[in-house]
Parts: structure tokens; C-alpha cells; sequence
């Protein structure tokens, strides 16, 4: 998969300061992310938002649906969940949502 900074263009050199958060707890079934403001600007700038993997599960991170249901619904998409996550949550395009709020 092409790094995301070479896909949407104009990332800031250093991502926002998140909670970090271990790789079982970035990709647990339950997990919701939402968009960044920054993650949305990215995700409008990307010339076309289908092009990589990342940029596919950017584009349906909304808040409200956990990672299993996405992958239900995306099934090609589900082997590189975890790398897109990762890179997305490090890039700060995506935040965790508390969901005991």
C-alpha cells in the first residue's frame, strides 16, 4: 500500500497529539473512529478518495459504525484494516471515539 502522504497531498510534517493506543485496542471489533477535521479536509483534497485502501476506510470512518461492521460491509478491504488504521490514527486523519460519552 503507497504511504498515504503520497496519496492526499499537503499532510502536516507532525500528527496531532492522539492517546496512544495499542494495536489490540486500535483494531478491536467494537473499535469507532471518526474523522479529524484534518482527516476530512485530507479525504475532500484526495483527487480520488477510492485510490488506496486507506483513503476507502477514511472515507467510511463516520463515527458511529465499529470496525467489524465495516469490514461486513468492505470484506476486500478487511487485510489492510489494520495497516490503513494504524496509519490513519498515526497520521492523526482519525480519533478514537469514547463511547462512554
Amino acid at each position: 500500500m503507497k504511504p498515504l502522504s503520497s496519496v492526499v497531498s499537503g499532510l502536516a510534517a507532525s500528527p496531532a497529539q492522539q492517546p496512544t493506543r495499542s494495536s489490540a485496542e486500535l483494531l478491536s471489533d467494537s473499535a469507532i473512529y471518526r474523522r479529524t477535521p484534518r482527516g476530512q479536509r485530507e479525504l475532500l483534497r484526495a483527487p480520488d478518495p477510492a485510490a488506496t485502501p486507506a483513503l476507502r476506510i477514511l472515507a467510511r470512518l463516520n463515527g458511529y459504525t465499529d470496525l467489524r461492521r465495516l469490514i461486513d460491509l468492505s470484506p476486500g478491504d478487511a487485510r489492510e484494516m489494520g495497516q490503513a488504521i494504524g496509519q490513519l490514527f498515526n497520521d492523526g486523519l482519525i480519533e478514537f471515539v469514547d463511547k462512554s460519552m
